[in-house]
């Protein structure tokens, strides 16, 4: 298994992995582009330009489309984050050339026509319909908004309606011309594919993608903190609690942050896990993760409760917050590394995994970070290392998000961290 890179005439990034173990390839186009780019009036257009994606093309319409992918057993998709857009598809090694060439027809030739407009329009609406319906996902919208007040990155992705309504093909086409440049995109393919294959195919494929002189700069994401209530009338009460945490920038201090989260509530044997559900009967889902982007990031609890609960669960999880900021042990944190060690080893199997990391990872530092040097990174890390994260994370202030029933003398004012 080998990784190489390269780049297009044109300038796009090429990296691709070989696992001549498999017969399969999977494809990904990393455009390093989300929803925290976006301008006030450009609020949403990442998703939803991800939406008209497989709507049509000047040669193909979207049922061609979906057959055409059919026809040879491959599956595509897309989805938008904050920080990109990605458009994927996993085939058989011998149909890669036809789904390189689909995927590269989407990027450069969609149609944007008018009544497909309209149609993705009402799908978004309903997926935000749905958002808002689901407290486990309305309590993270609520929570990025508070903890990025007033930023892009705080935003949703889905964007908001009565901005969404406004959009024309002339707004899509003007968004691409600005972020869907060579620099801006990766192609990243891993598979029983050879390199040399992906990059005289790709020179063929995407001749439309121009350079830019210079990409729009964002603001630095700037943490803010606070709490925000929701009232719903559920039976159980979400509850999302978290802190400022470390950018993906910094591998080691990620692979921190990644590290205390397992330890802390991202397994059943986690301390939160058993003291919170397991002996204190407090929550039916808890738990705890580590989100990193560029520049910042946020460490994350979840918690659903009874509205009875919710003053005694928060109460128990500042409890717990001061103890692993005062201690972890050698036992956890070997656990935790080998949790951490053969989730990335049995991954490294899957060629859709292997495209995503070596595009995304390339995007973000402009070389190769390999499973060796991450497992390296993860193997040195200490005890010490640890505590040290947990003082930084959650010394910075929380950002307490509510959704549901919760009791009227509730102050959260009072539910301060020790010094």
């Amino acid at each position: 298994m080998s990784f190489q890179n390269s780049k297009l005439s044109n300038g796009i990034n090429v990296v691709t992995f070989n696992m001549p173990h498999v017969s399969s390839v999977s494809i990904n186009i990393i455009v390093k582009v989300g929803s925290r780019y976006e301008s006030r009036q450009e609020s949403g257009i990442s998703h939803f330009l991800e939406h008209m994606a497989f709507k049509g093309t000047k040669t193909r319409s979207a049922e061609e489309i979906a057959k055409e992918f059919d026809i040879i057993g491959g599956y595509f998709n897309a989805y938008t984050s904050r920080e990109h857009t990605v458009y994927y598809s996993k085939v058989l090694s011998e149909n890669f050339d036809q789904a390189l060439e689909i995927l590269a027809d989407i990027l450069q030739n969609s149609l944007f026509a008018k009544a497909d407009i309209e149609k993705e329009l009402s799908v978004i609406m309903q997926e935000m319909a749905s958002v808002n319906d689901n407290p486990d996902e309305l309590v993270y919208e609520k929570f990025y908004s508070l903890a990025f007040e007033g930023q892009p990155i705080g935003k949703s992705i889905l964007g908001d309606a009565k901005n969404l309504a406004k959009f024309r093909k002339e707004d899509f086409l003007n968004f691409l011309a600005k972020y869907y440049t060579a620099e801006n995109i990766y192609i990243s393919v891993a598979g029983n594919i050879s390199h040399d294959k992906v990059i005289n195919l790709a020179e063929k494929c995407f001749l439309l993608v121009r350079s830019s002189l210079s990409l729009p700069q964002i603001a630095p994401a700037k943490y803010k903190g606070g709490f925000i209530h929701t009232q719903k009338v559920l039976e159980q009460t979400s509850i999302a609690l978290g802190f400022e945490s470390v950018p993906s920038s910094n591998i080691a201090e990620f692979y921190y942050a990644q590290i205390l989260s397992v330890i802390f509530g991202g397994s059943l044997s986690s301390r939160l896990f058993q003291r919170i559900r397991e002996t204190l009967g407090l929550a039916y889902s808890v738990g705890s993760f580590n989100s990193s982007y560029y520049d910042s990031g946020i460490f994350s609890i979840y918690a659903g409760s009874d509205h009875q609960n919710v003053e005694k669960l928060l109460t128990n999880l500042i409890i717990e917050i001061n103890k692993i900021r005062e201690h972890i042990s050698e036992e956890e944190l070997q656990r935790a590394k080998s949790q951490i060690k053969t989730s990335i080893l049995m991954a490294e199997e899957r060629p859709e995994y292997k495209s995503e990391e070596i595009g995304k990872n390339f995007a973000l530092f402009g070389k190769y970070f390999s499973t060796e040097e991450a497992l390296n990174v993860i193997m040195n890390i200490n005890t010490r290392n640890l505590t040290e994260c947990a003082e930084k994370i959650f010394a910075s202030k929380p950002t307490l998000s509510i959704v549901g029933e919760m009791p009227e003398s509730f102050n959260f004012n009072l539910f301060k961290l020790s010094n």
